[in-house]
């Protein structure tokens, strides 16, 4: 059963002092403040992860353009070396060497 006079229950509002009280039927608020911290601990995981995740898509940005770099230097010594053959042998640039 639940009483309506003020400052008694759930939620009472107290006329007198112009404020709201939080306690439940005993007095205690104990269930309340602990369903705040799991909220709070809730929300700073969730705040850590997504600070992960964004440092993660930065990694993965960085090893892709270390891939393309990586990937234009072996192109370019590819092509030095081929370079290099060519006046070894002797053969002008862009002509194939004989077969024999």
């Amino acid at each position: 059963m639940t009483s309506r006079v003020a400052g008694v229950g759930r939620g009472a509002f107290d006329s007198k002092r112009g404020t709201m009280r939080i306690w439940n039927q005993r007095g205690q608020t104990g269930i309340a403040v602990l369903a705040l911290l799991v909220a709070l601990v809730a929300l700073g995981v969730s705040v850590y992860t997504y600070l992960e995740m964004a440092h993660n898509v930065e990694l993965r940005r960085q090893i892709t353009t270390l891939q393309e770099l990586s990937e234009r230097g072996r192109q370019d010594m590819a092509d030095a070396l081929k370079r290099l053959e060519e006046r070894i042998r002797g053969n002008p640039p862009g002509e194939s060497p004989p077969k024999p």
